[in-house]
C-alpha cells in the first residue's frame, strides 16, 4: 500500500511519530543542548567557542579559565591549517565514565581539571581520528594535518599526547598534572565546584520566556 492510499487520519498518526523521531535524531546527533550549561554560573571555568572549534554532537566545551589561552592557540593554529577540530572531550566531570578511550583514563587527568581537549580533525571532507593519526601513520596524513601537529609540537606549552609513552593522539594538555601537581588539585576542586554548582542553559531560556 502507498502512502497515498493511507486514510489521512492514519497519514496524521505515522507522521507525528516520524517527525519526533527526525527531532531528537538531529539534537541528538548535531545540538545536544540539555547537557549545556550556563558559563555566566561559572567562576573558574570557562565556555570556550574558537572558529575552529567544534564539540562532538554539539556538546559544549569547557576548560578551565587558566587553560582558555592555551586552547585559543590551539585554535589560531588550525585556523593557519586550514581545518576545523571535533571535540570530543574538554573538562570532565570526576563521576562520568569515559568510553571507547584510547588509552587508559589517568587518575589525575588533566581532564579533571579543565586542562585538556581530546579531539578529531576535520579536513578535506574527511574526519582523521585516533587510527589515522598515531605515529606509525604520520607520514600518511595530508600537510595540513603534519603541520597542524608539528605546530603544537614547537609550542612548550601545549604536549601532544602522539608523544606520550602509550600514544593518545587525539589529545592536547598543558601537562599541569606533572609541572604542578598543586596547582592542578586546586584547579580541580574548582571545576568540580563551578560543575556541581552551575545551571543548565536551557533553564536559563525556560525562565526568559516564562
Amino acid at each position: 500500500m502507498q502512502l497515498s492510499e493511507i486514510p489521512s487520519k492514519h497519514r496524521f498518526f505515522i507522521g507525528i511519530p516520524l517527525l519526533l523521531t527526525l527531532i531528537f535524531g538531529y539534537f541528538y546527533f548535531y545540538n545536544q543542548f540539555w547537557t549545556h550549561l550556563d558559563p555566566k554560573t561559572f567562576t573558574y571555568m570557562r565556555e570556550y567557542t574558537g572558529s575552529r572549534f567544534r564539540g562532538h554532537r554539539g556538546r559544549q566545551v569547557l576548560v578551565h579559565r587558566e587553560f582558555y589561552d592555551i586552547v585559543n592557540k590551539i585554535n589560531r593554529y588550525a585556523i593557519q591549517n586550514n581545518l576545523h577540530l571535533l571535540i570530543t572531550q574538554s573538562y570532565r566531570s570526576p563521576n562520568k565514565k569515559v568510553y571507547d578511550a584510547i588509552v587508559m583514563p589517568a587518575v589525575k587527568s588533566n581532564h579533571l581539571a579543565g586542562h585538556a581537549i581530546d579531539f578529531n580533525i576535520v579536513y578535506g571532507g574527511k574526519v582523521f581520528e585516533s587510527k589515522d593519526l598515531f605515529n606509525g601513520k604520520f607520514h600518511r596524513l595530508p600537510d595540513p594535518l603534519k603541520r597542524f601537529v608539528n605546530d603544537i609540537r614547537l609550542d612548550p606549552g601545549i604536549r601532544w599526547g602522539g608523544d606520550f609513552e602509550n600514544q593518545d593522539p587525539v589529545h592536547l594538555d598543558d601537562g599541569v598534572n606533572i609541572s604542578d601537581i598543586e596547582k592542578w588539585g586546586e584547579h580541580y576542586t574548582q571545576c568540580v565546584s563551578d560543575y556541581v554548582s552551575a545551571t543548565p542553559k536551557w533553564r536559563v531560556w525556560l525562565k526568559q520566556i516564562f
